[in-house]
């Protein structure tokens, strides 16, 4: 039963606003990344090094000051430790097929953290498996047949960046479950950070010998997709804290949505039918996945 704090926490109008800026700076991320990974040639990881410093650098302008960002934990603790590197292997996986899937395949497959988190939920956390997000699950993964080339006939499309975007999926569905449980001792400011401080230590030495490549442009749309990056995941956070699980997890199934057809106007990014039917069947699993462990918080 919702209690009288949870009530007026639901402020529609609130999550909406924020939501929609997620919404924006994730899909302006995304394309810009694909921009400066096929048409300026700048490096996956020097994109990743400034999505990194600039998350740091915004999560201490705003935290340390009141005291909630507390940095060292995240070479402390074994559990934000581990946040901080799967976290960054899983951000370079779709950092670095962005630019050769497209920044609608990647993302959709991308997508599909969704369905593995609640896997390993079940298998970790021992959350049960209800019908509905077993419905789900068999959705996303029919639809991610469709859309890396596994269906029938067509294997020999799933290629060595399908498989990277694949494992890229798989650990963020591991960092969702490492943070249910770091939510318990930790705060956001710090589950975040841990993530921002193991992939600066990640890509910075990768990335270090292209800096003298870059032109004030590549500089400024490298600064502008990671400022993207950063308040996508703030407003994001913020709009959860405003609507319903089921109401912000629609919103968040925009995202490959807006990404995907975005990327096939401004580039030109090939989907045969067959992929266009595994996109949105991956995304209506994926959301009833997200959803379907809430019905009845819902009901009650």
């Amino acid at each position: 039963m919702s209690t009288p704090d949870t009530q007026l926490l639901l402020d529609p109008r609130r999550g909406t606003r924020a939501m929609l800026l997620s919404l924006a700076c994730f899909s302006g991320n995304a394309l810009l990344l694909k921009d400066l990974s096929s048409h300026r040639n700048v490096d996956p990881w020097m994109s990743m090094t400034f999505r990194a410093a600039v998350g740091l650098f915004v999560t201490i302008v705003l935290f340390a000051p009141a005291g909630s960002l507390k940095l060292r934990r995240s070479f402390q603790s074994w559990l934000l430790a581990s946040r901080g590197v799967l976290g960054a292997l899983g951000t370079a996986a779709y950092y670095t097929t962005i630019g050769p899937l497209g920044a609608g395949k990647a993302t959709l497959i991308g997508n599909t953290w969704a369905i593995f988190a609640a896997i390993m939920a079940a298998f970790v956390l021992h959350e049960r498996l209800g019908l509905v997000k077993f419905f789900g699950i068999v959705l996303a993964l029919s639809g991610l047949s469709l859309l890396t080339g596994l269906a029938p006939g067509t294997i020999a499309q799933f290629g060595y960046h399908e498989m990277i975007a694949l494992v890229g999926a798989v650990l963020a569905a591991a960092v969702v479950v490492v943070i249910r449980q770091l939510t318990r001792t930790e705060t956001s400011a710090t589950i975040f950070s841990s993530q921002c401080v193991y992939a600066l230590l990640l890509s910075l030495p990768l990335a270090w010998s292209h800096f003298a490549s870059l032109n004030a442009m590549d500089v400024i749309l490298l600064t502008a997709a990671a400022v993207c990056a950063s308040v996508g995941q703030l407003a994001m956070t913020e709009g959860f804290r405003f609507l319903s699980v089921a109401a912000g997890g629609a919103f968040q199934m925009m995202v490959p949505v807006v990404i995907t057809l975005s990327s096939i106007g401004l580039f030109a990014e090939p989907f045969t039918p067959a992929q266009a039917i595994g996109g949105a069947l991956v995304l209506w699993g994926s959301y009833h996945t997200v959803v379907g462990g809430f019905s009845k918080v819902a009901r009650s």
